[in-house]
């Protein structure tokens, strides 16, 4: 019988589930080892999240990609996407993605908050300042993500 795992989104992809196993370097897979080949879109871009999790950005954008292939209606898939660029310093890119996100479900709180870390990061305080207030009027959860 098949496990299915589900990941719940959490912005900037900071307190993301970590799943056991790596990826596959002997075959250059980003695939972890033991594990299936995804076929859904969510079975892909939880396998995005996992690999964003063991510091593989790279790895992750490949996987999400596919994840969008599938179904680019998808906000937390776009919302992990910005996640990952953030984490590759590409901050107009994470900007993109967190809209694309919030295009598809404008009252996503955790795009709204990837949104928000990147116009932060691209200088555009007042309006980032706005954005997380009102992600975090959404999702007081998020709050945890802003202790500095």
């Amino acid at each position: 019988m098949k496990r299915i795992r589900v990941i719940l989104p959490i912005a900037f992809g900071l307190l993301l589930l970590v799943a056991c196993g790596g990826p596959n370097s002997k075959n250059g897979n980003s695939e972890p080892k033991g594990e299936p080949k995804p076929q859904t879109s969510l079975e892909w871009a939880n396998q995005g999240t996992r690999l964003l999790n063991k510091g593989l950005p790279e790895q992750a954008l490949a996987s999400y990609d596919r994840a969008l292939l599938l179904d680019s209606s998808n906000s937390y898939t776009y919302c992990s996407k910005a996640s990952a660029y953030h984490k590759l310093g590409q901050h107009e890119l994470a900007l993109q993605n967190a809209d694309k996100a919030l295009q598809v479900d404008p009252g996503y709180a955790p795009a709204m908050a990837n949104k928000a870390r990147a116009l932060s990061k691209l200088g555009r305080e007042a309006e980032a300042d706005s954005l997380l207030k009102s992600a975090l009027y959404i999702d007081s959860r998020l709050k945890r993500h802003f202790r500095e």
